[in-house]
């Protein structure tokens, strides 16, 4: 709640770009660091700072959960997309007036929740994975039913 009154005083559509913005900042750093683990000696020591080698060692084991997370951010991302060029289509070709357009405006506020509350979800695992034990990181993961926020989204 307290990151919807944070970006309460913006519109629809920058409030949910705000929120995946700040995601992205979390999740990006983590999967350059998963993904170069395996070569990059660099990589290797910040993982080790960060406390994941745990993470790089059971991800086979989580494979298919960081495929659940990459559904859900992939529907984040396309819904985040249509808001955005929902906003942006130009007011001489559609009048705001019409039965489409208030229709579609209304669910904008309804669509920016729940792809905040999946933002949030994420975030949630992604920063749950850094610093966990393994038995922690598998309940962070069944904590959410990600293929159930995906559909939602």
């Amino acid at each position: 709640m307290s990151l919807f009154n944070t970006l309460s005083i913006y519109p629809w559509d920058v409030k949910v770009v705000v929120a995946l913005a700040a995601f992205v900042l979390i999740h990006d750093e983590f999967c350059l660091v998963a993904r170069l683990y395996p070569t990059n000696p660099l990589a290797k020591s910040v993982a080790h700072l960060k406390q994941l080698p745990h993470i790089m060692e059971q991800a086979e084991t989580l494979k298919s959960n960081f495929e659940s997370l990459g559904n859900l951010i992939k529907a984040v991302l396309d819904l985040t997309k249509r808001i955005v060029d929902f906003k942006c289509l130009p007011s001489q070709y559609i009048s705001p007036d019409t039965l489409e357009m208030v229709t579609a405006t209304a669910h904008i506020p309804i669509a920016v929740y729940w792809t905040i509350r999946s933002i949030v979800a994420c975030a949630f695992i992604v920063i749950n994975l850094i610093g966990s034990s393994h038995e922690y990181v598998i309940a962070a993961f069944f904590g959410y039913d990600i293929v159930q926020i995906a559909h939602t989204c």
